[in-house]
């Protein structure tokens, strides 16, 4: 009976071969490239969204802040050479006139191009505030070239704001807000 051993020896065993695993691997890679596409886009497109809510967000911050103003004054103009909004406040005893200047005593809401009173990138909306020391403070930025308009009938100014944002495609947009307004004192 010695000589009953037992047989360790594997039956042949197989393992993958080269064609098998290069073939395992580009399905791997396929599947891979097909997850970075589609979360790139995912990534893109979230950005584009809050982006444009961000951007909305500000505009109608912005439009609440000018209407108290205005509506709180006496008297509103346009001065489209300087694209201005000025206004008279309550407190104010200096009328606006031509609607060109801005004294001290009233206040303004102005659209200034990139790179101009104080070297901004991009186009900007500032506040004149009146009896305020210290110049036009930034309000909002990114705007538009064409950011700030406004326009009268009857007594009733329609002011539009229009801001820029980048969208999915990396492509810049307009973002619109308007409202009307009129002086109340």
């Amino acid at each position: 009976m010695m000589n009953d051993r037992v047989d360790t020896a594997l039956p042949d065993e197989r393992g993958f071969t080269l064609i098998e695993m290069l073939i395992g691997m580009a399905m791997g890679l396929i599947i891979l490239a097909g997850l970075t596409t589609m979360f790139v886009s995912m990534n893109d497109a979230s950005r584009a969204v809050t982006t444009r809510g961000e951007r909305m967000a500000d505009l109608y911050l912005v439009s609440h802040l000018m209407q108290a103003e205005l509506r709180g004054g006496k008297d509103i103009c346009w001065d489209g050479t300087n694209n201005q909004i000025i206004y008279q406040p309550l407190d104010s005893t200096v009328a606006l006139g031509v609607c060109d200047t801005v004294d001290a005593s009233n206040g303004a809401f102005r659209m200034n191009a990139a790179n101009v009173g104080g070297g901004k990138p991009t186009p900007y909306i500032c506040w004149d505030q009146p009896n305020v020391g210290g110049g036009c403070q930034e309000l909002i930025r990114d705007m538009n070239a064409t950011g700030l308009t406004a326009s009268s009938a009857t007594g009733i100014w329609v002011v539009t704001l229009v801001a820029d944002y980048l969208n999915e495609n990396k492509q810049t947009r307009e973002l619109s807000l308007q409202f009307n307004t009129w002086p109340r004192n």
